[in-house]
């Protein structure tokens, strides 16, 4: 169990967390190919970094299901740091947000509104086929 949490813990933050610091970075006026292809880079980082550090890639699987996980919380995360004002007269505001957080299929609607869209549907799609492919012809 723990080993699990530990590749969604390193799975969504591989993802999300590059994306957010080259966002903060450039003072939130990156472009869509650098949305997309910063978080890309930082799964495939782990990988290679998994592989030479312990000779086995990780469980992928799990990968996906921390960017689905951590996907909310990680694209509303820098709105805290900036204090956004949020509307003012939203009653339970949130509460909605926190339970929205609890919800990981919302991560494909937050990344279409902030442009990731491409990113997570590319994750989306090659971390299945990455986890089938290493656990070997036996499926």
């Amino acid at each position: 169990m723990r080993n699990k949490l530990y590749w969604i813990a390193m799975g969504g933050l591989s993802f999300w967390l590059p994306a957010i610091v080259v966002n903060a970075a450039l003072d939130q006026k990156s472009n869509l190919w650098t949305l997309n292809v910063i978080p890309l880079a930082g799964v495939t980082l782990l990988g290679v970094a998994s592989w030479i550090g312990t000779n086995h890639m990780p469980k992928w699987g799990w990968v996906l299901a921390g960017i689905y996980i951590l996907g909310p919380v990680s694209m509303l995360a820098p709105s805290v740091f900036l204090h956004v004002p949020s509307s003012p007269n939203v009653p339970g505001e949130k509460t909605w947000m926190f339970l929205f957080c609890l919800f990981p299929p919302i991560t494909l609607w937050m990344a279409l509104l902030n442009g990731m869209i491409i990113s997570v549907l590319i994750a989306t799609v090659t971390l299945p086929f990455l986890a089938a492919y290493l656990r070997g012809p036996g499926l």
